[in-house]
């Protein structure tokens, strides 16, 4: 039997297609030769310069952030402070005018009681030194500078003069809290003395009561222990010298409060 090239079994084409194949993709996958590129000293410092450039800048960008957040939290506390300053300032007002009605009073009852006569005083007098007890106390608006403190904002307060001028006017706020405590100390000194001086059977004559008994007043005067009577004046005195170093206080604390005002609005350009 004769076979012709055409006529090759399917097997036998197959090998000769694979053979051509491989023959052809070692001729296109040739590896080409690689060439390492070496770089000059010059580029890695220019690198290195570039990387902390970057770097510096970052830094540079968030420190001012910072600087300026600070400086907006120092006007902020700066001002707040002066709002307190001025609250201060009108609550000393009211503080020296209570001050005034006691001295006020003082007064009226100890000249009825130095010609009173008998033993006795009116019971206006005696109501006159109930209402010497009477007074509005200071207490300062230190919100600000209690946080200026207790977080360490005060480091927040860049010119050093205005810290000592703070720090100063906290120093006169705890002196006058000093002085408070004496006041109210010499105030429940005169109420004891009050109450022992003025006979209490007395008292219930002499003072209307519109709620509990709904009595009309029978005596105008009340009489007074002898033995306490001077205690009493002299108490009285006492309170009444207290008062007016008070108000010389008082009045010496709010223009202290008024110079720092004026004093921070100069420095941080404040109207």
């Amino acid at each position: 039997m004769e076979i012709f090239p055409n006529e090759l079994t399917p097997s036998t084409n197959t090998e000769t297609i694979t053979q051509n194949q491989q023959t052809e993709n070692m001729e296109v996958h040739k590896h080409p030769h690689h060439v390492t590129h070496k770089k000059k000293w010059t580029e890695y410092l220019l690198e290195f310069l570039m990387l902390f450039l970057a770097v510096f800048l970052g830094f540079f960008a968030e420190n001012v952030r910072e600087h300026k957040v600070e400086k907006e939290r120092e006007k902020q506390f700066v001002t707040s402070l002066i709002n307190d300053l001025r609250l201060d300032m009108n609550w000393l007002d009211t503080v020296n005018n209570s001050i005034k009605l006691k001295i006020q009073n003082i007064d009226s009852a100890l000249e009825l009681l130095t010609t009173t006569k008998n033993n006795e005083m009116p019971v206006k007098a005696y109501l006159q030194l109930q209402r010497a007890q009477v007074q509005i106390m200071f207490f300062p608006n230190n919100g600000t500078i209690t946080q200026l403190k207790s977080s360490g904002g005060m480091r927040l307060i860049s010119k050093r003069d205005v810290v000592d001028s703070i720090e100063g006017y906290d120093r006169l706020m705890r002196r006058l809290e000093v002085r408070r405590d004496r006041s109210n100390q010499l105030n429940d000194e005169f109420s004891v003395a009050l109450n022992k001086a003025a006979i209490g059977k007395d008292l219930f004559s002499s003072l209307y009561d519109s709620v509990l008994f709904k009595k009309p007043v029978i005596k105008q005067t009340i009489g007074l222990n002898t033995q306490f009577a001077n205690e009493l004046i002299n108490t009285s005195l006492s309170l009444r010298l207290r008062a007016i170093s008070d108000t010389k206080a008082n009045s010496q604390t709010k223009e202290d409060a008024g110079r720092l005002i004026q004093f921070i609005k100069k420095e941080y350009h404040l109207e």
